[in-house]
């Protein structure tokens, strides 16, 4: 194999890259619950509008009455993403060390905690009323940082870091194999045994970020948000957009999960700027980023990496009886955004036929969604929704903005385009006996 393909592979299996990406996709159900409750919560404007349009009536009153209450899931999932996160990264982590996962988590969130200055609210002091208590949050409700989205990279630091600790200290054997039972050899419940082992390594780490925090008072999250900056500028251009396109494309062609690679560099940024699109969407402000994680998935990635939807369609009227039988097989996963079947069955993976389109089909759609975003024609992202959506549907539900759907089809169309040359290409070989199809 390729020394550089070699290098790759061993990127998507390094430890923290994969509890980087499986700790962001275990929240996915938190992201998409609060999702939910901000495209029913967030509605002001469009009731608003309605209203005074003469569409008045008691339900319309009764939303704007009580939009913030049906917020409050929004701010206790997405308003702490943060909080989710660390738990489910520093418990990924854990279980490729053969460390205990749940004590470990748990660490991570105390030792992320220990990152926030709480507020002192004052209640009324009236009998019966609760006392003034120290917590991190404000109120309006909002919660302060770090535990929202632009706490986030901080909290995976704190995850690896309370793992690593851990790690250090208890010294699992990597290669020792998953104990039977409930309970270890000397006859004591296992996870009374994992809690005990688990309380040094989280004294150490909550100690060590307790004293930078509140001793030193390092303001952590401020610091890391300072050091990101470039990143955060380039991370929502068009030039990003083109060069995370190229690079997951090319991985993906040449049989390495591209998606892997990208998502462990990105889906943080992404993530946050989702957060922070929703937010001003609901302050009636500009939304401040294009790039947020479902322009990627409605906009470019339309039925999976390379934009294949018009690919699996075109297929199933194909004039070859192999492209034709993949095709059907093909086609419902595609709606679906499931594309192993196609880009396997074809195949397009190391297929030079294909490779032209498939990496040049999600640039340009890439490329014409963020014009078509940044000119304001087309909302920009505000909800994560789930991805096994029909594309139209997604789009359209991610943005809040019908505009959308005519953006979903235009980048159909314009995939469709490219794709149309290289598949009848590709069937010519086929019928010559020059192309490449699996048995």
């Amino acid at each position: 194999m390729n020394p550089f393909l070699e290098a790759l592979g061993r990127l998507t299996r390094q430890k923290h890259l994969i509890a980087l990406r499986d700790g962001i996709i275990s929240a996915m159900p938190i992201i998409l619950v609060g999702s939910t409750f901000f495209l029913l919560g967030a509605q002001n404007q469009l009731v608003s509008y309605l209203q005074a349009k003469g569409a008045s009536n008691g339900f319309f009153d009764w939303y704007l009455a009580n939009s913030a209450v049906l917020l409050v899931p929004y701010r206790l999932t997405m308003g702490i993403l943060s909080l989710y996160v660390t738990f489910t990264v520093a418990a990924s982590l854990a279980r490729q060390y053969n460390l205990p996962p749940l004590p470990q988590g748990l660490g991570a969130v105390a030792t992320f905690l220990m990152t926030a200055m709480p507020v002192r609210l004052a209640y009324s002091t009236a009998e019966g009323a609760p006392k003034p208590w120290m917590i991190p949050i404000s109120s309006s409700g909002d919660v302060h940082t770090p535990l929202g989205a632009e706490g986030l990279f901080l909290a995976i630091i704190c995850a690896l870091g309370m793992v690593e600790i851990a790690r250090l200290i208890i010294r699992p054997k990597d290669d020792a194999p998953e104990p039977a039972g409930l309970e270890d050899e000397m006859g004591v419940p296992r996870a009374v045994g994992d809690a005990f082992r688990s309380f040094l390594p989280t004294l150490v780490a909550v100690t060590i970020v307790w004293w930078m925090r509140h001793v030193m008072g390092w303001d952590l999250v401020t610091g890391i948000i300072h050091l990101l900056k470039p990143m955060d500028r380039l991370g929502d251009s068009l030039v990003a957009v083109i060069v995370v396109n190229l690079a997951l494309h090319v991985l993906q062609f040449a049989g390495v999960h591209g998606v892997s690679v990208i998502n462990a560099a990105f889906l943080a940024f992404w993530m946050q700027w989702l957060v922070q699109n929703a937010n001003a969407y609901q302050a009636g402000q500009p939304l401040p980023h294009i790039t947020a994680y479902p322009f990627f998935q409605w906009f470019v990635w339309i039925g999976g990496a390379g934009a294949t939807l018009p690919l699996a369609l075109m297929m199933l009227i194909s004039r070859h009886p192999h492209v034709r039988h993949i095709g059907r097989i093909a086609i419902v996963p595609s709606l679906f955004n499931v594309n192993e079947p196609l880009i396997f069955g074809l195949p397009v993976v190391l297929n030079p036929s294909m490779a032209i389109p498939f990496v040049a089909a999600p640039v340009a759609c890439g490329t014409v969604a963020y014009l078509a975003i940044s000119a304001g024609l087309v909302g920009a992202p505000i909800a994560e929704v789930p991805w096994v959506l029909p594309c139209v549907v997604g789009g359209w539900l991610s943005t809040a903005d019908l505009r959308a759907v005519l953006l979903v089809l235009v980048n159909l169309a314009l995939s469709a385009a490219i794709w149309f040359p290289f598949l009848r290409a590709y069937e010519r070989g086929l019928a010559e006996g020059k192309g490449t199809q699996t048995p």
